[in-house]
């Protein structure tokens, strides 16, 4: 039974749990529209959530993606006339150039991303009242097929989630076998040390960086147009939704220790129970508190167990403790 000490393997065997439960006791829950509807919300969280997955490996965190994503939004339903590549593309490669300058910023500064990531939350999020002038936009009605198109059901699956179920899958490989991917390892896993064997510093927090505003615009802008609208205020809570995901899935806050299959596992556990409270009726407050209350108990156990004050002083108590029954 050593397989099931795999922290993958565990949190696989959760989402079962979590399933069959959900599927036992919840009405329609086990169905194939449930799925696709399961499928389909996960999208946008899933696609934001791989962003920031590759942002946190490098012990970094960015609190703009909600920002971004509401920015892209609007400006894809703004160039949705000129068809869906031409509104993606205007949307993500500006998010994407600003993520890069983020990025340089953080690591030639050696500023915590926190402090810095909360200004250009706000900034970009100002940006977005600028743009729409205060305004939700929405897609004309000769571009409303664009959104019938991204709900397209394909069995299970429509675009937007295949779109996804890709994008974890070409993230995942590129940190496994690239030179960038392992250096987003290395200065997550421990910056001093990585520093010193002369792994570069700035190129992986720039491309970190990139990555979680590219991927958040990306989303930002297809689920606007999927949903045929989009607010200045929007996806606000995007940010709480992808990092409990990504916790879930085994990502630590503190860089180092992840994977893309774990994130994936991450939001479908997340959606499954809050398509369950959903179809069982539950208000809507209660999805946030549920996400909240699951983002404290996931953050306690990588306290636990990642490379905290909190792990080091319960590592140590360990040792104590075997030292003294040895003795």
């Amino acid at each position: 039974m050593k397989f099931l000490q795999n922290p993958l393997v565990q949190r696989l065997v959760l989402l079962v749990v979590v399933y069959a439960i959900l599927a036992l006791t919840v009405p329609f829950f086990a169905t194939s529209g449930n799925a696709y509807a399961v499928l389909e919300a996960s999208a946008l969280l899933g696609i934001v959530a791989a962003g920031l997955a590759v942002n946190m490996l490098t012990g970094e965190l960015d609190l703009s993606v909600g920002s971004v994503a509401a920015c892209a939004g609007l400006v894809a339903i703004m160039m949705s006339q000129h068809g869906i590549y031409i509104a993606v593309i205007a949307a993500v490669i500006p998010a994407v150039l600003y993520g890069m300058l983020q990025g340089y910023c953080i690591a030639r500064l050696q500023i915590s991303s926190l402090v810095f990531t909360l200004g250009t939350f706000i900034g970009v999020r100002g940006l977005a009242y600028v743009i729409s002038d205060e305004r939700t936009l929405t897609l004309a009605l000769s571009n409303l097929s664009i959104s019938m198109s991204l709900r397209e059901r394909i069995l299970i699956f429509s675009p937007f989630s295949l779109l996804m179920i890709g994008v974890l899958i070409i993230a995942g490989l590129l940190l496994r076998y690239t030179r960038v991917g392992r250096e987003i390892f290395a200065i997550g896993g421990a910056r001093k040390e990585s520093r010193a064997a002369g792994v570069p510093q700035v190129r992986p927090l720039v491309i970190s960086f990139a990555t979680s505003a590219g991927l958040a615009a990306l989303a930002g802008a297809l689920a606007s147009m999927r949903g045929g609208s989009a607010a200045p205020g929007g996806y606000e809570t995007v940010l709480l939704g992808a990092v409990t995901a990504a916790l879930i899935g085994g990502v630590s806050l503190y860089g180092g220790r992840g994977s893309m299959i774990g994130v994936f596992i991450g939001v479908l556990t997340l959606q499954f129970l809050l398509s369950g409270l959903q179809l069982l009726g539950a208000p809507n407050w209660a999805a946030n508190l549920t996400t909240g209350l699951i983002l404290l108990a996931f953050l306690g156990i990588d306290l636990a167990h990642g490379s905290s004050p909190v792990a080091t002083a319960l590592h140590r108590s360990r040792v104590r403790r075997r030292s003294s029954n040895t003795a």
